[in-house]
């Protein structure tokens, strides 16, 4: 007699059912688990249903469904691939409209996937908190771009909780992209022409100096290098309606060369091979040299210019504001990580029983003088001259070593993600402190939105060409390696304060933590990084070169990884660093950072002791 289906389990067959159709793939493979909601290797991968499933979240997951369907359904990965601009915000905004085009299309004709879509663009919007209309100006600004394609492309308007972002955006938006935001929505069916408004869009908000090569293909050679359509490897794992514009693996950089008319395109293979990338980037720098700074050859900040750094910033977190606010965020702090702190205290023990196991002394064998070794004593008796049969104890060596949290202080880490951060920061310093490794921990950030007093110098000054960095940088030490868990832990509260969070200059904060380490005198140094992606300044990037920002991060990455004795680890929260960082990992949400950096820490220790203790 066959066993009867649970609730849970008829809801999953008919979604997997639904989702087929709404694809066009009989065969589809839709896979349920953590990984969820993506497309990877030709399958949808979903979350799994919550038990029991309340009708808000059965409709979520059936948007989440829709949309990776739709995407299968319209989207073709070559076209997109070839179209792709080079630039990081102009790519993000162009991976976005493609993605509201694929929802729109069948939102159109389908007023009940139109509901489940709109259910998730609300779960987003409450996610993030953007009725609140935080965040940096360019950020804000894309964010109701979004919402304000969707309405044109669906007839659906903003959610409620958009109420604020739209009466701060839509005026200047209808004004600058008004007539471009109309010939997207005629040109929703076909793809090749909503790709090249697309970068009209880009500029018409000031990006389209980001859009490369892509500008000089024409329409009749991208059409003959289109193939049959195909599923894109992977799709990013936001949602529809996410805004958050984050550029993942595997981007497509266009800044060289057309790609032959019978060349297949995926979305996840790179344009240029590895000599036209190198060819790009000695020609960047060659553009950049009539603004470098006196560095020493091979330096990563070779070609790097700063305008001023007379407003920077480096100071302790006692002095940002006093002990009463410091204390009242502290509290705050703990009372938001109440219900996620058991997980990551359970995390920390179990790292803790690891290193605290690597502190026993062990035997190391084979060796010239010590103690006779009595498994080895027929070796002697044979030849009283015979070396290597004596062995020693041993101590491992991991204790003689300091960590360096590098915590990403900026808007988009605003709410849950910071909270996460400083927690475990907190609880892993603790935790390291009681194995007798120093910690340090570090935040970075700038002290004005769009540039701030260095813009202003800079204005006064004519603003001249290829300025370089134009923000006021803040360096922020939450604790210091040799303070005490116990003295600095109420600094870490200081990272919930709403108007610390702004804007970020990776590659400077890199160097500025990595310098730091190289100051200590412990034998090993281990720099992790934290962030939610790519640096972002308005001012800095609105008068230098595209991706001006995102390359000083590459070198910088590369030289620590290539010529520093730091060991560089990163943490992408909701963006794939792997593209910047040789050993790194992406996690979906804030909620895995606890595991991230404690199973990062053991792995790099287990690797040292594996190293360190020879075979009996």
């Amino acid at each position: 007699m066959a066993t009867a289906l649970t609730p849970i389990e008829r809801f999953k067959r008919a979604l997997a059912q639904s989702t087929r159709a709404l694809a066009g793939e009989p065969e589809l493979s839709v896979v349920f688990g953590k990984l969820g909601p993506k497309i990877a290797d030709g399958k949808i991968l979903l979350p799994e249903p919550a038990n029991p499933l309340t009708p808000t979240e059965a409709q979520r997951l059936r948007g989440h469904a829709d949309r990776l369907a739709l995407r299968f359904a319209y989207h073709d990965a070559a076209t997109h691939a070839f179209n792709r601009p080079s630039g990081s915000r102009a790519r993000e905004l162009f991976d976005l409209a493609e993605d509201i085009r694929c929802q729109a299309l069948g939102a159109r004709a389908m007023a009940g996937v139109a509901s489940n879509l709109n259910a998730v663009v609300v779960e987003s919007l409450e996610r993030k908190g953007i009725r609140f209309a935080q965040g940096s100006r360019l950020t804000t600004l894309l964010d109701a771009l979004a919402l304000l394609l969707r309405e044109r492309l669906t007839g659906a308007p903003p959610p409620d909780a958009a109420a604020p972002l739209m009466t701060r955006w839509r005026d200047e938006l209808e004004r600058r992209a008004g007539g471009t935001l109309a010939g997207l929505a005629a040109a929703a069916d076909d793809q090749l022409e909503f790709a090249r408004l697309s970068h009209e869009l880009a500029r018409d908000v000031d990006l389209g100096y980001e859009l490369g090569a892509v500008g000089e293909r024409t329409p009749a050679r991208v059409a003959a290098a289109r193939p049959a359509r195909k599923p894109e490897a992977e799709v990013p794992t936001a949602p529809p309606g996410t805004l958050t514009l984050k550029a993942g693996k595997g981007e497509m950089e266009q800044d060289g060369p057309d790609v032959p008319d019978n060349e297949v395109l995926t979305a996840q293979r790179a344009v240029t091979d590895e000599r036209e990338r190198k060819a790009e980037l000695e020609a960047k720098g060659d553009r950049l040299s009539r603004v470098a700074v006196a560095r020493e050859p091979g330096h990563p900040s070779r070609y790097y210019r700063v305008f001023t750094r007379l407003h920077d910033e480096e100071l302790p977190a006692e002095r940002v504001c006093d002990a009463e606010e410091m204390q009242r965020l502290r509290v705050s702090l703990d009372q938001q990580a109440r219900l996620l702190q058991p997980t990551v205290v359970r995390l920390a023990n179990r790292l803790e029983r690891l290193l605290l196991a690597q502190q026993k002394r062990h035997w190391v064998f084979d060796l010239e003088e010590g103690v006779l070794d009595a498994a080895r004593l027929t070796r002697v008796i044979v030849d009283p001259l015979a070396s290597l049969a004596f062995k020693d104890e041993a101590e491992s060596e991991f204790k003689d070593t300091v960590v360096t949290l590098l915590l990403d202080n900026s808007g988009s880490m605003r709410g849950r993600p910071i909270m996460v951060a400083a927690l475990c920061a907190d609880v892993l310093s603790r935790t390291l402190e009681r194995c007798g490794v120093k910690v340090e921990i570090l935040g970075f950030t700038t002290h004005e939105w769009n540039g701030g007093r260095s813009r202003e110098d800079w204005l006064k000054a004519g603003s001249p060409a290829n300025p370089g960095r134009l923000s006021d940088v803040r360096h922020i030490i939450y604790k210091a390696a040799d303070a005490p868990w116990r003295r600095a832990r109420q600094n870490l509260g200081l990272m919930l304060r709403e108007d610390l969070l702004k804007e970020n200059i990776d590659g400077e904060a890199l160097l500025w933590a990595h310098d730091r380490l190289l100051a200590r005198s412990e034998r090993r140094r281990i720099l992790i990084v934290i962030s939610d992606g790519v640096p972002l300044d308005e001012a800095t990037l609105s008068a230098n070169p595209g991706s001006y920002l995102e390359q000083h991060l590459r070198n910088v990455v590369d030289w620590v990884q290539t010529r520093s004795p730091v060991e560089l680890v990163a943490i992408g929260i909701g963006h794939d660093v792997t593209d910047f960082y040789q050993r790194a990992v992406a996690i979906e949400n804030a909620e895995q950072l606890g595991g991230a950096m404690m199973s990062q820490l053991a792995a790099l220790f287990e690797e040292r002791g594996a190293r360190r203790r020879p075979a009996a």
